[in-house]
C-alpha cells in the first residue's frame, strides 16, 4: 500500500513520464503492428474508464455535488478553455513531432 500513496501523491510525474515514454516510441517507430492495430480502442476503453472514475469520484463527494449551482458558469468555462487548449497543444505536438517524409 505505500506504493500506491507513493503513486498518488507523485502521480503527474508518471503521467508525463508515460507520456513522454509512449511519444518516443511511437516516433521512433518501435510499436508492433498488433498494438498499432489495437491502440484506438485501447484509448477508448481507458478514456471511458478514467471518465467513469471521474464521475464516480464528483458523484461520491458531496461537496462537490453542492457546490455545482454555485461554479456553474466558471466550470463550464475552464471546461471550454481546458478543451480549446488541448486541442491547441496537440496540434503543435502534431506538427513537430510527427516525421517529415
Amino acid at each position: 500500500m505505500k506504493f500506491l500513496g507513493f503513486l498518488v501523491d507523485n502521480s503527474v510525474y508518471f503521467y508525463v513520464a508515460f507520456m513522454l515514454a509512449g511519444a518516443l516510441v511511437g516516433y521512433f517507430g518501435r510499436v508492433p503492428n498488433f498494438i498499432k492495430r489495437h491502440n484506438g480502442r485501447v484509448q477508448t476503453l481507458c478514456l471511458i474508464l478514467l471518465l467513469l472514475a471521474i464521475g464516480i469520484e464528483i458523484g461520491s463527494n458531496g461537496e462537490v455535488l453542492k457546490a455545482l449551482g454555485n461554479l456553474g458558469y466558471k466550470a463550464a468555462a475552464i471546461s471550454f478553455l481546458s478543451i480549446l487548449g488541448t486541442i491547441f497543444c496537440i496540434n503543435i505536438f502534431v506538427r513537430f513531432l510527427t516525421k517529415r517524409e
